[in-house]
């Protein structure tokens, strides 16, 4: 299962028309804030679960198209298609840590009226699967690294309702005790061991990078790129330099990755360049910033500054 290519039509954030093709491997999405990269992933992820749950295949293969002539992104008007549904799992990764505050949560998002975005919900329910008893290849090293990492794996109670680290001496720490780093990576170490990130998945991951230290940046972008080789299809959402450049610099022929520099014009619309090169991606505010930052210590090292 691959998205190809995705389609917007007449929604609040992307005037008139967005489109773009995406890589079957890794798509890394750059670009200023407001430029739409969370409602993006968002409106794609919402559509390929119920695609997941339905198991039903419109007949182009690859394509989502939004029609949104209703002023929402998701509605009943949304056409999509994907090419298959064997093995299909689709999971999201917020910006914002849910795991720790589960306890109880899950029922009171489907009892109460809340704000929590779907999302959310569907970020519990996949953290509760419980590990398959098979690991493949590709689960045991994933799951090594992240252990190391952690120093642990991160495992759900079913009967206290809660998560929590089980560290290689025994002990347990629980999950909102965890370092935020440490979160993101025992998160994703659930979802890997678990299965729903085998070949003909999708990830999608919003803003990774957060309170993350920057030692284990290209840890992390190692781990993607082995799940990407494995069959799992990666959507990344960055304003991180470091983590954008690790998957260039460490992506091979057999690690496809693509980058997506989302910005808004004059107009208000959101155009998007798109590269399977870093370095030939245009007006990349990432590369401008770090550029503006290496003017400015070599200034400061020359001795040299603005106000004189």
């Amino acid at each position: 299962m691959a998205v190809t290519y995705v389609e917007i039509k007449d929604s609040p954030v992307f005037k008139d028309k967005f489109a773009t093709d995406l890589h079957i491997g890794v798509n890394v999405f750059i670009g200023g804030n407001g430029t739409g990269k969370t409602t993006l992933m968002k409106a794609m992820y919402k559509k390929i679960r119920t695609i997941e749950f339905h198991r039903t295949l419109p007949p182009t293969p690859g394509k989502i198209i939004f029609n949104d002539d209703k002023n929402e992104l998701i509605s009943d008007s949304v056409t999509t298609s994907i090419d298959n549904t064997e093995n299909l799992h689709v999971v999201y990764i917020p910006e914002k840590d849910i795991l720790e505050h589960a306890k109880g949560l899950l029922t009171f998002i489907e009892q109460k009226q809340t704000g929590f975005d779907d999302i959310y919900k569907g970020v519990i329910i996949a953290a509760q699967d419980v590990p398959t008893q098979k690991q493949s290849e590709t689960q045991k090293s994933v799951g090594q690294k992240i252990a190391a990492v952690i120093g642990g794996d991160v495992r759900w109670d079913k009967g206290d309702g809660s998560f929590y680290t089980l560290k290689t001496d025994g002990s347990r720490v629980l999950f909102a005790n965890e370092a935020s780093g440490y979160k993101k990576f025992g998160f994703l170490g659930l979802l890997v061991l678990s299965g729903q990130l085998e070949s003909g998945s999708v990830l999608f991951w919003d803003e990774p990078e957060n309170s993350l230290n920057p030692e284990l940046v290209p840890v992390l972008v190692g781990i993607l790129l082995e799940l990407s080789k494995s069959g799992v299809q990666v959507f990344i959402a960055t304003h991180d330099y470091g983590l954008a450049r690790y998957f260039d610099a460490r992506k091979d022929k057999s690690i496809p990755v693509m980058f997506h520099n989302m910005s808004k014009g004059d107009d208000g619309k959101v155009i998007c360049y798109s590269s399977d090169e870093y370095i030939n991606v245009p007006e990349n505010l990432l590369e401008t910033a770090s550029t503006e930052l290496f003017k400015a210590v070599v200034a400061d090292a020359m001795g040299v500054h603005d106000d004189e």
